[in-house]
């Protein structure tokens, strides 16, 4: 019988995948998180010795954060379980039954998911269609893409430990 989490092919190719994937989240999480970090630092020098300040980058910050968060969640919500866990039940069972818990637990995360990619995808069109602008500038939208990316990409992920399993808590990184 095989172990939980060791699967098929399909596994190792979606871990491949997946890895990938959280390299370049990582990787965007630490460049967008300088250049918030940057970029708010700028703006109180300049609003303190200069009476001046960067042109909306106060709205700019707040879409920055919106990315961080929808990053955060999307690598917390990875294979390994490292996303908030309130599961009083898969401590409580025994292991065959803990992992069907847990399967079925990711498999409902996934389809919340699915509703939300659904609901910021029409709110992203709503945005798109009001050609509403922040700072005056750049369209909207295109900082809220993240929204129903990030939920689909978090979905994806729960489905897939959903198929394949997670180790149990004592083997998780």
């Amino acid at each position: 019988m095989a172990k939980e989490g060791s699967g098929p092919p399909v596994d190792h190719w979606w871990e491949g995948i997946d890895n990938s994937l959280a390299r370049a989240e990582g990787a965007l999480l630490a460049a967008l998180l300088a250049a918030m970090v940057g970029a708010g630092f700028l703006q109180v020098v300049l609003r303190n010795f200069f009476q001046t300040g960067i042109f909306g980058g106060d709205l700019l910050l707040r879409q920055g954060l919106l990315w961080l968060g929808m990053l955060g969640a999307s690598l917390g919500a990875r294979g390994g379980g490292r996303h908030i866990e309130i599961d009083i039940l898969t401590r409580t069972l025994p292991d065959p039954w803990a992992g069907r818990a847990r399967r079925l637990t990711d498999l409902f995360a996934a389809a919340i998911c699915a509703l939300l990619v659904r609901a910021s995808w029409l709110f992203l069109a709503e945005e798109w269609e009001a050609g509403t602008r922040i700072a005056g500038l750049f369209p909207a939208w295109a900082f809220q893409i993240v929204l129903p990316a990030g939920f689909l990409l978090m979905g994806l992920r729960f489905l897939a430990a959903a198929l394949a399993g997670r180790p149990p808590k004592g083997e998780r990184p």
